[in-house]
């Protein structure tokens, strides 16, 4: 036992020692003047103001903050748009996923959406009369509760009268519709963002009965 043991810690060591001799050797491979090379092309697309001084601020920028979002939206294009396949392909793609008729699913939605977050709203409005450590997280997280369950009957209402008739509305009727409509999503975001920090800020200072021991069994038969 204790010589098996042995021989596979001796496999395992050279073979970290060969992984990280192959990466030293790749790593000192690359020259400094390959790295100067690398450094000027992104330098030479640059399109900052003052980009000839500051190319060492603005290209972690670019790496990080643009070239990297824009990689990443590029593969989630890539998987959203998998719903066609080739003809005769020979494999279906990975992240395959048919693209569903709109028209078959828009109306319902339009009226199941509503329900569902109305419903969604009012779970945490259980919450209205709780413990909380502070007045002020309290009201907050009512605020939070009311905009969360309203917010989504009045879209609906809204899109109702917006839908209705809606070529024969004027255009400053249109602009204002959108405009309120963008303000409401924009609301239940933020309201969605302060319950999901308060869920996680409240957790420093539970009650006492949070700590209690239930005996499930006296409750749930079948336990």
């Amino acid at each position: 036992m204790r010589s098996s043991l042995s021989r596979f810690s001796r496999t395992m060591l050279s073979s970290c020692y060969v992984q990280l001799s192959s990466f030293y050797y790749e790593a000192s491979t690359i020259s400094l003047s390959t790295i100067n090379t690398f450094i000027h092309k992104q330098r030479r697309q640059l399109n900052f103001p003052g980009d000839t001084y500051l190319w060492f601020l603005y290209l972690p920028i670019m790496w990080f903050l643009i070239d990297a979002p824009a990689a990443l939206s590029r593969s989630i294009l890539s998987i959203v748009t998998t719903g066609t396949i080739v003809d005769n392909s020979a494999h279906v793609p990975t992240f395959y996923a048919p693209i569903a008729v709109v028209s078959d699913t828009v109306g319902l939605l339009f009226f199941v959406l509503p329900v569902a977050a109305v419903l969604f709203g009012g779970l945490h409005c259980i919450c209205w009369n709780f413990d909380f450590p502070t007045d002020i997280e309290q009201l907050l997280w009512r605020v939070g509760c009311l905009a969360i369950t309203s917010i989504p009957s009045i879209l609906f209402v809204f899109g109702l009268i917006a839908n209705y008739s809606y070529t024969t509305k004027p255009m400053w009727l249109r602009v204002m519709s959108r405009t309120v409509a963008r303000f409401l999503l924009v609301a239940y975001m933020l309201a969605r963002l302060l319950l999901l920090t308060q869920a996680i800020v409240l957790l420093r200072k539970q009650p006492e009965s949070a700590f209690y021991a239930i005996n499930w069994s006296d409750f749930l038969l079948h336990i």
